[in-house]
């Protein structure tokens, strides 16, 4: 790659997150002239990849979007899934890498069939937005919620365990008869980043640290989806079902810090514990992330290490994120049990 072509991907690699100093940025990145950045900003602009506003002392820039499409869908006897997809989602994606591409057809499919037969929903939205470094897909729907949908089907006793759930990756389906449970799962681990909103809560996920984040919502009826992605990435919908639905790696890792707990953020209950483990059996390997839990009860500790060995007698049990408090009760339990 020439100086020519790394000054513009530099540029639009770094331009929504310094959309009025990109300029400022550029010269401290390659020690050019202000006049030199402008003119690659220019060029930019001539091809209609970047927008700039405002006059030359408030001037900022935004990418400009390579598709921006948005539509309403009624779910009614003339609504056609394939014909749908077909007309409205795919030609969006067309310009994307194979692989690319693949993770949204999987998705979009996956996604939109999960609302006509599960939420109870009369309607969905779609939003289709693309730029240099991100590809958005954005799927909401005025119907159940799936939070709630989950809540209910599983007999949870709150919506922050349906969403540990979720986070789980274990099969969510609230009826294994007809489906499977797999496919939401495998959406999470396609995409960069992966936020769901219903019910009043936020759940957001980042593949590259397997980060996950729970807060609040304005969206409290029916379900949002927010898939992103930067398309010049090499993952593939192989790689990804490979590594999650393979027997032989029965890996799981369970983000605790999902747990609906008090402002001191503890986590004492053996109600809890047994609802961490819920559908949890035979794995290999277990790990339980005790980021943001500040203290646990010995019960807790107790029951979590008690039903993990017993329903997974052959497991590494791990757990990471942890102070030195959590981890002597955790470390205590498992070393009693052990004995």
């Amino acid at each position: 790659m020439n100086s020519s072509e790394q000054i513009k991907t530099f540029i639009l690699d770094n331009l929504s997150s310094h959309q009025r100093d990109i300029i400022q940025e550029a010269i401290t990145r390659f020690g050019i002239s202000r006049q030199a950045v402008h003119k690659h900003m220019n060029r930019l602009i001539d091809n209609k990849m970047v927008i700039a506003h405002g006059t030359t002392r408030g001037r900022y820039y935004k990418l400009n979007p390579l598709v921006n499409f948005t539509k309403a869908i009624n779910i009614d006897e003339n609504y056609s899934t394939e014909k749908f997809l077909n007309k409205n989602i795919l030609p969006h994606f067309s310009t994307l890498a194979k692989n690319v591409f693949e993770i949204f057809n999987f998705s979009s499919r996956a996604l939109i069939s999960n609302v006509i037969y599960h939420s109870m929903a009369s309607k969905f939205y779609i939003k289709i937005y693309i730029i240099h470094s991100e590809a958005h897909f954005i799927i909401s729907d005025n119907g159940i919620g799936i939070f709630k949908n989950i809540q209910s089907g599983l007999n949870l006793h709150n919506a922050q365990l349906a969403v540990l759930e979720l986070a789980k990756g274990n099969h969510i389906t609230t009826d294994s008869d007809k489906h499977s449970g797999d496919e939401l799962n495998a959406i999470i681990q396609l995409f960069d980043k992966v936020m769901i909103d219903s019910s009043g809560l936020s759940l957001e996920f980042t593949n590259e640290n397997q980060n996950w984040r729970l807060n609040q919502s304005v969206h409290k009826k029916g379900t949002k989806v927010h898939l992103i992605i930067n398309p010049s990435s090499n993952r593939t919908c192989a790689q990804v079902f490979n590594r999650i639905f393979n027997q032989d790696q029965k890996n799981v890792r369970i983000p605790l810090n999902l747990l609906e707990v008090s402002k001191y953020k503890i986590v004492n209950s053996r109600n809890y514990a047994k609802s961490v483990l819920r559908n949890i059996y035979g794995y290999k390997k277990i790990e339980f992330d005790f980021n943001n839990i500040d203290l646990i009860g010995p019960a807790f500790a107790d029951e979590l290490m008690r039903n993990a060995v017993r329903k997974n007698q052959q497991a590494d049990i791990k757990w990471i994120n942890t102070n030195e408090t959590v981890d002597l009760l955790l470390s205590r339990a498992l070393n009693r049990i052990a004995n």
